[in-house]
């Protein structure tokens, strides 16, 4: 797949390393085999015991031996997801590359080039004998989509480097000297249950079909949030008759856009809820971009007699989910299209015993 490329190297240790499982808290199978890529080539290497991995190389050429050390990180953890209709398991299977052109994709899946590039790109000029270079320090750490938790438990007294290029960037070719900060607000609540009645009919509805993307990159390219595409429905549904939540799940990450939202609710009088749902997706449609082109929604009635949310508790995750900003919220006053401060409604689990929200 890569014997027409430049840079070839890279692409095939990018390969290798796609071929390992590595979201988010899974990364001991490849600290092992940084760790086993470093003892084959005779390499200072510390592993610490969250999995973190740092690998020194000394300089090639004498030339080199006064000037200062460069770091070079990355991280080793991705986002793990995939479209409804592709069965991946992300604790063992690989990860499936299309080649279209001079583009790669996943088959159905994240791709993990954030941050798989990097580790790529470190493990190329660690490999390589014919780059001239000062010692290079390779910092590959964990947990980074959760909260840079390998970093922030990275002994640094193991650093000799002083000068730090992160290789988590956006765009090929482009040197950022800034830094992107995130605040995660996790919501829960108590809910009132009640009991159905006779007279109650419950249906499924799943919105899917989104596009979704990254929440910071991706924030300001207009595409469509599932979870507020599903209050903004049960909005609609409440106009016509009082409901009760029996569950609603949206959403995975709290750093992507979701794309995907189920939700069971129970109706207390008798209406046509698909054709009020058919009603909402074509209005909704109407205001998509051409990335969120495969939207849908499929309404199922099925049944069901357990506990449910109260109308009046319904009602309030309904309001609170349609009040909360989700986009961008400030841009940037000196870098033109640069969001500088944007929200996402990120997760949402909801059931009779809690709601759960995810910003």
């Amino acid at each position: 797949m890569f014997e027409d490329v430049k840079h070839k190297k890279v692409f095939e240790f990018f390969s290798e390393i796609s071929k390992i499982p590595r979201g988010s808290g899974n990364e001991k199978e490849i600290a092992d085999y940084l760790v086993k890529f470093a003892e084959s080539r005779d390499l200072f290497c510390v592993r610490d015991s969250i999995n973190n991995v740092f690998i020194r190389k000394p300089e090639n050429f004498d030339c080199f031996k006064n000037m200062p050390t460069i770091v070079l990180q990355g991280h080793t953890d991705m986002v793990c997801e995939a479209v409804p209709e592709v069965e991946h398991d992300f604790l063992r299977d690989p990860i499936e590359f299309v080649r279209k052109g001079d583009r790669l994709f996943a088959n159905g899946t994240t791709l993990g080039a954030d941050n798989g590039v990097a580790v790529a790109i470190m493990l190329a000029i660690l490999d390589s004998d014919d780059i001239s270079h000062p010692t290079i320090e390779c910092l590959f750490t964990v947990g980074e989509e959760v909260g840079m938790d390998g970093m922030h438990a990275f002994d640094t007294s193991l650093l000799t480097g002083r000068r730090m290029i992160n290789l988590d960037s956006a765009g090929e070719g482009i040197a950022t000297v800034a830094c992107a900060g995130g605040v995660r607000t996790d919501f829960s609540y108590a809910p009132k249950i009640v009991s159905l009645s006779d007279d109650d009919s419950v249906y499924t509805f799943k919105v899917s079909g989104l596009y979704g993307g990254h929440s910071g990159e991706d924030i300001n390219l207009g595409r469509y949030n599932a979870i507020e595409c599903t209050a903004r429905i049960i909005r609609s549904i409440g106009e016509v008759s009082p409901y009760k939540i029996i569950s609603v799940v949206g959403g995975d990450k709290d750093n992507a856009i979701p794309r995907n939202c189920e939700t069971t609710i129970a109706l207390e009088n008798s209406c046509n809820i698909k054709e009020i749902i058919k009603l909402c997706e074509t209005q909704i449609k109407r205001e998509l971009k051409d990335d969120d082109a495969g939207f849908t929604v499929i309404c199922e009635q099925c049944d069901y007699s357990g506990p449910a949310v109260s109308n009046a508790d319904s009602v309030k995750l309904v309001d609170l989910i349609s009040l909360m900003r989700s986009g961008p919220v400030k841009m940037s006053p000196f870098i033109e299209e640069m969001v500088e401060t944007s929200y996402n409604l990120a997760v949402v689990r909801a059931n009779c015993n809690s709601f759960q929200l995810t910003v």
